[in-house]
């Protein structure tokens, strides 16, 4: 069972989504934006309804991050990676929750196909355990680690200026499977992309999705190269400065269902792909703000690490004790008693049911 992640709630809804509205053909409207085909032209009301939804989740979320602490703002980014991460696995048909790839990516479970030999799957993947984890099938070792190179990815483009630059796209597409790439067909593909003043970013962002990329195209399933491309020109066209482009973060339905469209209806459907991704982001950071809150009500001594401790928490996914002594400069006996008082407060739970070698997360 794939692992889902909510739909928002329709309170949390700027516009109601677009599959709520008819799906009346195409009209010849001289007022359409002429970068659509015109053979596969929306009507004049189809597309402003959910590219203004998704804008506004997107601006929403980055208000949210930029207003937020620097310990939350680097958490966020860290929690929704392997949400966009847990998402790409689960199109794939590969289930393995964020917290799990939390612990992969820290180091702290082994491979997966040898864990699966031993019979101790459930204990690798606890949190995929406990939405039901198939223990006879383990992930395959080489397709969670590309997973995770997306997640490293995707962080980086808002917090490496530069990294979304052509002259990096190589690399990164060798990392995502997609290498072997004329570079030269790749950057005369680039120069047939859309700037900033000939369509939306976020418009520009679905086209390359829709697309594929050049020499290989798309099939039955979304590409993360593909997506990682289209956050990158995104990001060129002047936005994400705070956060780089949600997509996989979406529901898993959505996503399943909008590799199965094409035309102007795969890029309505991409935008409210998107819109739930950002309110994904947005319940993460509520979440995080939630926990610094209380935490700030907790009384400590004139000596204590505590307030560090949080901080530490925040920005990381999962923690251990040896993690956190040496990130705050405490004994790792120190950080134990830290690890238990928050907690005995509710801040922290245990993460992998073991009794040794154990690692918390954030609460919510």
């Amino acid at each position: 069972m794939p692992f889902e992640v909510e739909s928002a709630a329709p309170d949390e809804d700027f516009l109601p989504p677009s599959w709520q509205f008819d799906d009346r053909p195409p009209e010849d409207d001289a007022s359409i934006p002429n970068f659509w085909p015109v053979a596969e032209r929306p009507r004049p009301d189809a597309l402003p309804i959910p590219l203004a939804r998704a804008q506004d989740a997107i601006a929403r979320l980055e208000a949210g991050l930029d207003a937020a602490s620097p310990d939350i703002a680097t958490g966020l980014r860290a929690r929704l990676s392997l949400h966009e991460a847990s998402g790409f696995l689960g199109h794939l048909q590969t289930t393995v929750h964020p917290r799990d790839l939390a612990l992969h990516e820290a180091g702290l479970t082994g491979s997966y196909a040898a864990a699966s030999i031993l019979g101790t799957l459930a204990n690798e993947l606890p949190w995929s355990a406990a939405i039901g984890l198939d223990r006879d099938t383990a992930p395959q070792d080489w397709i969670v680690d590309r997973a995770l190179h997306y997640a490293k990815l995707w962080r980086q483009l808002a917090t490496q200026p530069g990294n979304h630059r052509l002259d990096r796209w190589p690399a990164a597409l060798a990392l995502l499977g997609a290498g072997g790439l004329d570079e030269t067909a790749l950057s005369d593909w680039s120069d047939t992309l859309p700037n900033r003043n000939q369509t939306p970013g976020l418009l520009a962002a679905a086209g390359v999705v829709a697309g594929g990329l050049p020499e290989r195209g798309r099939g039955d399933r979304l590409e993360p190269g593909a997506t990682y491309v289209a956050a990158c020109l995104w990001r060129a066209h002047g936005y994400g400065r705070s956060i780089a482009l949600p997509f996989w973060s979406a529901p898993l339905s959505r996503i399943d269902a909008l590799a199965q469209k094409a035309g102007s209806e795969f890029q309505i459907h991409y935008l409210d792909c998107i819109a739930e991704a950002a309110l994904r982001g947005r319940r993460e950071l509520g979440v995080l703000i939630g926990v610094e809150r209380k935490a700030a009500a907790l009384k400590a001594g004139g000596r204590s690490h505590l307030a560090d401790a949080v901080a530490f928490a925040l920005r990381e996914p999962v923690v251990t004790a040896r993690g956190l002594g040496e990130g705050i400069g405490v004994s790792t006996r120190s950080a134990l008693d830290l690890l238990k008082r928050l907690t005995d407060e509710g801040l922290l739970r245990e993460a992998t049911g073991r009794s040794a070698w154990r690692a918390f997360v954030v609460e919510g």
